[in-house]
């Protein structure tokens, strides 16, 4: 197999359940804080009783009155994220709008991952109908809830005119998005990608169906700051987050010659589909077992070379030990000396954005040397790994080179590989 190109990631952006900007995020999840807790809406209380919302957030504080008005939540967390990432990566001026002296709008695409799209808006529009409010949803309505309408307003904002492409693959979404960007570099389609995630599904019937179906957890202790609890014994289900992740990819070489700060290497991709059930994974995480492979192939990487796992890991019973299945598959014996760890114990699950913004967590780990931990697992379960980093982050000075693993629903599987640089 050939050298794969080495694509670096030059820019970061984040909104999360902790706040807005990247270094909120990192300094609270290796800290062991807990951004869960009880819902305030109580109208979503009644499905959700506990999750993770991005706390006292006021998009006047970071977008124009008339962008807010003609979108919807969901996309003003990738603007904002993408902000971040674009000004991070050293590629804008400093108006924050404005693409730097020498950067081709042309040669720059997105591509982002999202499970649903603008649902909030989607049923506003649905309420006023069938309430007889209104007659009319508006013509903003559709743009607002397409799922690429967030994709399609950041190249709008900055006049990017790359192939701009959104994955809709449940909660592989973002994950997606990321690795098969990387295949326009290869065609010499573009010297940049915006990539990564968003969602905030927070509406009466996603909530329902959640719950109808068992995914999420509708009870807990008392502390219902640790309800979401990957790999622990006693965990019931996943909690709802919302956010977005992205980030500013370019081929390596590049990077290197414009004396971009590199903060990591995308090194290998892998992606599946279980073709077994169209919520439950394959109990015994073949098709998970097969993305970890392809990722591994196409980095020219053997399982001996990774250094800490990033897990999926929901906090539910058959996806938390599915995944495990699948890295004892791959990795043997020795994924009992392997630290593996969920970040969803601190965050709650970002759906789309989660393999953005997992990706996030791995690259920091690989800057800082800490590993973040897996928190509010007290009593792990007897078939989950080993070494989960329960409850406390810890320092790791060895890190370099992280798997991360995103699996949804629909069997969708994607598991990336980050290096360092």
């Amino acid at each position: 197999m050939n050298e794969p190109m080495k694509i670096a990631v030059t820019g970061m952006g984040t909104v999360t359940p902790y706040g807005v900007g990247l270094s909120t995020f990192w300094d609270n999840l290796i800290a062991n804080r807990s951004a869960v807790g009880t819902v305030e809406d109580e109208h979503l209380r009644q499905w959700s009783p506990v999750g993770a919302r991005v706390p006292n957030f006021t998009p006047t504080d970071f977008l124009p009155k008339k962008l807010i008005k003609n979108t919807d939540r969901f996309t003003q967390l990738a603007l904002i994220a993408a902000a971040e990432a674009l000004t991070n990566a050293g590629i804008l001026q400093k108006d924050g709008v404005t693409l730097a002296p020498g950067i081709d709008p042309e040669r720059i695409g997105t591509s982002l991952g999202s499970a649903f799209g603008g649902i909030q808006s989607l049923e506003e529009g649905s309420g006023k109908l069938a309430t007889g409010a209104s007659k009319r949803v508006g013509p903003r309505m559709i743009s607002k809830c397409i799922p690429n309408s967030a994709a399609a307003t950041i190249a709008m904002q900055y006049g990017l005119q790359g192939p701009s492409v959104t994955h809709v693959t449940a909660c592989a979404a973002s994950a997606n998005s990321i690795g098969e960007s990387t295949f326009w570099f290869w065609r010499d389609d573009v010297d940049f990608v915006l990539a990564g995630g968003v969602d905030s599904l927070w509406s009466p019937a996603f909530l329902s169906g959640l719950r109808d179906m068992g995914a999420l957890a509708t009870t807990g202790p008392e502390d219902d700051t640790t309800w979401s609890r990957p790999f622990d014994e006693n965990r019931n289900g996943m909690l709802m987050g919302e956010g977005s992740a992205l980030f500013v990819l370019e081929p390596l070489e590049k990077a290197k010659k414009r004396g971009a700060h590199i903060h990591a290497v995308l090194a290998g991709y892998g992606a599946s589909n279980d073709a077994y059930h169209d919520t439950a994974p394959h109990p015994e995480g073949t098709g998970a077992a097969l993305a970890i492979k392809r990722a591994l192939r196409s980095a020219n990487f053997e399982a001996s070379d990774i250094d800490y796992i990033n897990a999926h890991a929901t906090s539910t019973k058959a996806g938390d030990i599915a995944e495990t299945k699948a890295l004892r598959t791959i990795f043997g014996e020795r994924l009992d000396t392997i630290p593996v760890s969920s970040i969803k114990g601190a965050i709650g699950h970002l759906l789309g954005a989660a393999g953005a913004i997992e990706s996030v967590a791995s690259i920091k780990a690989i800057e800082t040397g800490i590993l973040p931990a897996t928190l509010h697992c007290n009593v792990r379960d007897k078939q989950a790994p080993i070494d989960v980093v329960p409850n406390v982050s810890r320092h790791n000075q060895n890190i370099r080179t992280v798997l991360s693993n995103s699996f949804g629903f629909g069997g969708q599987n994607g598991t990336l590989i980050w290096q360092a640089p």
